[in-house]
C-alpha cells in the first residue's frame, strides 16, 4: 500500500469525526461513481465523458487532513491551528496526488488498511477546491478513489475540462420509482420518523424503491426536503438516518438517501405522498 506524506494547507474548516462505520449509499454518489465508472471503461466516449464532467462539477468530495500546531515564526507569532493535507504516490505512472473519496467510507476503509496511528479527518471539498490545493502543494493532481477507481485528475485533464459544456443528466426513463410493500416499509417508517423528529433541517420524507440504471433490483430509498447546508447532510442527516434504519432492512439491501433537489428526489415530491412532514407550532 503506497506512503501516504502530508503537505500544509489554509482551508479553515473541518467537518465532524466520522464513528459510525456503515455505508451510505447517497444519490449524489451513486451517479458520480455510475459516471466514472462508465469513463474508465470507454474513456473515449465523448457523451460518456461529458456525463462524468459534469457529475464531476457537483460532486463534493472528502479529502484526509491531520491537525498539528502552527509554526511560530517571524512573520506569524500567533498560535493557531494548522491542517496538512495527505498526498500520496500513483504507481502507476509515478506522480504524487492528493487522495480523495466519494465518501467518508470510502476514506475511512482506506486508511484502515495503511494501518496508520496518524490521526486523520476528513475535509469536505468540491473538484474545484480540491485542483487549487494540488497546484497550491505542487502534485500532479487528485486521486479519487484510491484502491478503488484508482482515477488520476491531473492538472492537465482539469484545464481541458473547464472548457467541457457539462450537459443535464438523465431524465424520467433512467430511473423508476414504486411503493415498497408495507412490510417491512411501515417499520422502516416508525424507526425514521422517531429520528427525524429531531432534525430541524429536514421538511418532509419520502421511503420509496428505486430501480437506477446501475442497480439489478428496486433499493430503499429515503428522500428528505432538506434545508440546511449541503456539505453538511451526508454526515448529520443521511448517516443517522441510514444508521436508525439498518436492522429493519432485507437482507443484503441497501438504503439510498437523497434530497428533493435530486432529479429522483424531485420526481417522488411530485408523484407521491410523504410519509412524515414536520409540523410547526408551539413546540415546533
Amino acid at each position: 500500500m503506497p506512503e501516504v506524506e502530508f503537505i500544509e494547507s489554509e482551508v479553515p474548516k473541518l467537518p465532524p469525526k466520522t464513528e459510525e462505520r456503515m455505508q451510505v449509499i447517497s444519490l449524489e454518489k451513486a451517479r458520480f461513481e455510475k459516471a466514472l465508472s462508465d469513463f474508465i471503461v470507454k474513456p473515449i466516449d465523448s457523451e460518456l465523458e461529458m456525463r462524468f464532467v459534469s457529475e464531476l462539477y457537483t460532486m463534493l468530495f472528502y479529502v484526509p487532513v491531520q491537525v498539528g500546531e502552527q509554526t511560530i515564526t517571524a512573520r506569524n507569532r500567533k498560535p493557531g491551528l494548522r491542517l496538512d493535507v495527505a498526498t500520496m504516490t500513483y504507481l502507476a505512472d509515478g506522480n504524487e496526488y492528493v487522495p480523495v473519496f466519494s465518501s467518508p467510507d470510502r476514506m475511512d476503509s482506506f486508511l484502515r488498511e495503511m494501518d496508520r496511528n496518524i490521526e486523520l479527518r476528513p475535509m469536505v471539498l468540491s473538484a474545484k477546491e480540491l485542483m487549487f490545493q494540488a497546484r497550491r502543494v505542487n502534485v500532479a493532481g487528485i486521486l479519487v478513489n484510491p484502491g478503488e477507481h484508482n482515477f488520476p485528475l491531473s492538472n492537465e485533464y482539469w484545464s481541458y475540462v473547464k472548457q467541457i459544456r457539462p450537459i443535464e443528466l438523465g431524465d424520467g426513463r433512467n430511473f423508476k420509482l414504486k411503493i415498497m410493500p408495507r412490510d417491512p416499509a411501515a417499520r422502516i417508517e416508525n424507526k425514521l420518523k422517531s429520528v427525524l423528529k429531531r432534525m430541524r433541517t429536514v421538511k418532509k420524507a419520502w421511503l420509496l424503491g428505486v430501480k437506477l440504471p446501475e442497480y439489478d433490483e428496486y433499493e430503499y430509498v429515503i428522500i428528505v426536503e432538506y434545508i440546511g447546508e449541503k456539505q453538511k447532510f451526508e454526515e448529520q442527516v443521511a448517516r443517522k438516518l441510514a444508521v436508525s434504519v439498518r436492522g429493519q432492512l432485507p437482507y443484503r439491501s441497501d438504503v439510498l438517501i437523497g434530497t428533493t433537489e435530486d432529479l429522483v428526489g424531485r420526481s417522488a415530491s411530485k408523484n407521491f405522498t410523504p410519509f412524515y412532514e414536520r409540523r410547526i407550532g408551539l413546540f415546533g
